[in-house]
């Protein structure tokens, strides 16, 4: 994802006054686990998937307990809107991650409004930013994802104390340079249950496409990864 390319397309987003911002009381590391010796299944929703009500869907899956759930809100490639988080967020008890760029306080601040309780940041766009970024949410209660795609990336993120690193996919090498403390999202495409093997220890939780969940029943489809994800860890 070229998120530098695709947020400097992007007009800013509304200024919001930490004032008026409820701190988030979902707790969005609580069961993504460290130490990589399991793994966690975090279902990406977006309006490219099987099922154009996000919120159903996302009811469906947090029946599952699922230990979060992830909303595409970019609007190039997703078609996504803030509007999408707010739907999911009042839906469901699960934490809820903003998938898309957010690199700026203001983007912070609008996440948290729509009921966001964790953000993606990736450190390519972020820059300097990354460590006040990260103190910013803090205080709102809202977990900084940062998504690294290199070494120099990774090291950034870590020196931030970001809580969270996600992996850029195709970067699942970096996963080496992560204390086992901290812990690791991937974004390794997939197709099969039987994909998981290959990010069991590397990565304590992965994003997954809603896209591969059938418009018959995408929580028996959700179910079948979020099994064969806990086979690893027995």
């Amino acid at each position: 994802m070229d998120w530098r390319r695709l947020n400097a397309a992007r007009p800013p987003a509304p200024a919001i006054a930490r004032a008026e911002l409820r701190p988030s009381i979902r707790d969005f590391t609580q069961y993504l686990g460290a130490g990589r010796s399991t793994l966690a299944v975090v279902p990406l929703l977006h309006r490219g998937g099987a099922a154009h009500d996000l919120a159903a869907m996302a009811t469906a899956l947090d029946e599952l307990e699922i230990p979060a759930l992830a909303v595409a809100t970019e609007p190039s490639v997703f078609a996504g809107h803030v509007h999408d988080l707010a739907a999911v967020a009042g839906a469901v008890s699960a934490p809820i991650l903003r998938y898309d760029c957010v690199a700026d306080e203001e983007r912070l601040y609008e996440s948290r409004a729509a009921g966001a309780d964790a953000v993606l940041v990736p450190v390519v766009v972020a820059g300097e930013l990354l460590a006040r970024l990260t103190a910013l949410a803090r205080a709102i209660h809202v977990a900084i994802v940062a998504e690294v795609a290199s070494p120099a990336e990774c090291d950034a993120a870590l020196a931030a104390g970001a809580p969270v690193i996600a992996l850029a996919p195709g970067a699942l090498a970096l996963a080496a340079r992560i204390p086992a403390r901290w812990p690791v999202l991937a974004q390794e495409p997939l197709s099969t249950p039987d994909d998981l093997r290959r990010l069991h220890g590397h990565a304590d939780a992965v994003l997954l496409d809603a896209v591969l969940f059938g418009a018959a029943d995408p929580s028996a489809d959700a179910r079948a990864f979020v099994d064969a994800a806990a086979a690893l860890a027995a």
